[in-house]
């Protein structure tokens, strides 16, 4: 039996009806302990702040921060932040920081250590905890220090958005020489759940239907001059963002 090739489907392009962005919560809670050694009237002062804060996303706007400080003794300061990045593909990343600062008021900017954790990414309705984080003054003859431990939380909402592939990327349009009407598109796929892939000729506003796991195609029958493209992931629950806009490598 002879197989059957995959088919491509030529449609005009029409633009989808906008759907209401879904919104992730990432929510911090966690216990910061800041201590100021001792001087010369005075002894050691710590005291340990329980905080929790919480931060919304969504593709219109998919960096936030979570921040709680705390200061002690009126001059040292911890202050703990967490930078969370919201992907195509629903996963948050979350980059995390521990820092104190010691000064003449607990609003001083004299930055006297910092440390910071790898970069973790968690799916909605997930939980990342156990963070533990530690960091000493590193002035000479000072050991003020501040340690914190928290963990996060990631809601999504139920509705458009939460399970979409992760978008394509690296995109490469380049017209075939010996045919000018021919354009070669190759990208990258780092999603693994795509049912289909739609490439977007945004000069022309038409697209194709390419399948899964494909990364190249070759678009026949254009007009000569500027052409631009742009390739999207699409499964069961919608589709990715489309590849950023970059004219240096997605038109020819």
């Amino acid at each position: 039996m002879t197989a059957i090739a995959p088919v491509t489907v030529w449609c005009v392009w029409t633009a989808p009806p906008a759907a209401a962005a879904s919104t992730h919560t990432i929510t911090m809670t966690g216990t910061l302990t800041v201590s100021d050694a001792p001087g010369l009237a005075s002894g050691r002062t710590t005291r340990s702040t329980p905080f929790s804060r919480l931060v919304r996303l969504s593709h219109d706007r998919p960096d936030q921060t979570l921040t709680a400080s705390a200061c002690v003794g009126g001059e040292t300061r911890g202050e703990v932040s967490v930078q969370a990045h919201l992907r195509s593909d629903e996963m948050v990343v979350v980059n995390s920081s521990l820092r104190i600062f010691e000064g003449s008021d607990c609003l001083s900017t004299d930055l006297d250590g910092s440390t910071r954790l790898i970069e973790q990414g968690f799916k909605p309705r997930q939980s990342l905890t156990g963070f533990q984080m530690s960091v000493e003054n590193g002035e000479v003859g000072s050991d003020d220090y501040a340690r914190v431990n928290f963990d996060l939380k990631h809601d999504g909402d139920k509705g458009i958005g939460i399970g979409r592939p992760a978008e394509p990327s690296s995109v490469v349009a380049t017209r075939d020489p010996a045919d000018p009407t021919r354009v070669n598109l190759e990208w990258s796929d780092p999603a693994t759940d795509e049912t289909h892939f739609e490439i977007f000729n945004s000069t022309l506003r038409q697209a194709m239907g390419v399948t899964k796991d494909t990364t190249s195609f070759v678009w026949t029958g254009l007009p000569l001059g500027k052409q631009c493209f742009q390739v999207r992931a699409v499964n069961a629950v919608g589709a990715s963002d489309f590849t950023p806009f970059n004219p240096r490598s997605e038109c020819v």
